[in-house]
């Protein structure tokens, strides 16, 4: 192996070459582009397509994709993507990149990545990944293989997004009924002015009946269903990559709080012990909880039931 063939480490000063796939040359203006490329960068014609044919509509907005500081996409296909600085579908031309870094893999909607042994490492969300591991990564979480950084970005999220910040069509106004004028012109025939309405008072807040507490912060436990996660439409959100999306449920109920693992990856470890997935486990005032890799202690309030 010659030296200009090894992935450099991070902390080495000074890059070294790197060695890049086979390239596309576009055939309207001859320039070279890489292969990971659906466009030109210099003239954007695309690449798949011949000169002359009309080409087809590529609804990018659709796309999962990884987006970088400078705003260069990598799209996403259902299936594993290879990521590296070399013969990879994500193409990070970096030389702190390994040649196959890593694995992005899309599957039925949710999306895991896995290190390949990468010689600086992958991140996801600030968490590293341990060679060979397989987590679930969320839309708009930051990935890092060694020094090169990206953004997940996921279709439905775009289009929530989307929706929100176009023009909504304005709703109909109800009509106001007219009331007659006064008898005998009493008031010049104006309308009295209406009563404001009474704003509604806002619902009180549920006080909490248990927290979970650590490093990570502190978490309300609310009377009923309470969802733990990596993803943020949990009533409680993990920023832990090894967290699965949906990964446990503490319910409190008047008999008392129980915790199930609904299936996560990487298991739900109470008092030392990992519970069964879908078991439900009784819980006490104390007692010590790991999702993924985030550590919690379960307390109760003070006044309720453990």
């Amino acid at each position: 192996m010659t030296e200009s063939d090894k992935t450099v480490a991070v902390e080495a000063s000074g890059a070294e070459a790197t060695i890049l796939g086979t390239t596309v040359k576009c055939p309207v203006c001859q320039t070279e582009n890489a292969p990971n490329e659906m466009y030109c960068g210099e003239c954007g014609f695309l690449l798949t397509s011949t000169p002359g044919e009309e080409a087809p509509e590529f609804e990018a907005a659709a796309q999962p994709k990884l987006v970088d500081s400078a705003g260069r996409e990598y799209f996403l296909r259902e299936g594993e993507n290879t990521v590296g600085r070399e013969s990879a579908d994500v193409l990070l031309a970096d030389p702190t990149v390994s040649r196959r870094h890593a694995v992005i893999a899309l599957e039925g909607g949710e999306v895991w990545l896995t290190d390949l042994g990468s010689t600086n490492g992958t991140y996801a969300a600030g968490v590293q990944i341990q060679a060979n591991d397989k987590v679930e990564v969320c839309d708009d979480d930051e990935l890092k293989f060694g020094s090169a950084v990206v953004t997940l970005k996921l279709p439905e999220t775009e289009e929530v997004e989307e929706e929100a910040a176009g023009d909504a069509p304005p709703e109909a106004q109800p009509t106001a009924e007219v009331p007659p004028p006064l008898e005998g012109g009493a008031g010049g025939g104006e309308e009295p002015e209406p009563e404001p309405e009474p704003e509604p008072e806002p619902e009180p807040a549920v006080p909490p009946v248990a927290k979970l507490i650590g490093a990570a912060g502190e978490f309300d436990i609310v009377p009923g269903a309470n969802t733990i996660g990596r993803r943020a439409d949990n009533n409680i959100a993990l920023a832990d990559s090894y967290a699965s999306g949906s990964h446990a449920v503490i319910t409190a109920g008047e008999d008392g709080f129980r915790l199930t693992d609904v299936g996560s990856t990487n298991g739900t470890v109470l008092c030392g012990v990992r519970i069964e997935p879908n078991v439900e486990a009784v819980l006490s005032d104390g007692d010590e909880i790991v999702f993924g890799q985030t550590t919690l202690t379960f307390q109760v309030e003070h006044g309720t039931a453990d």
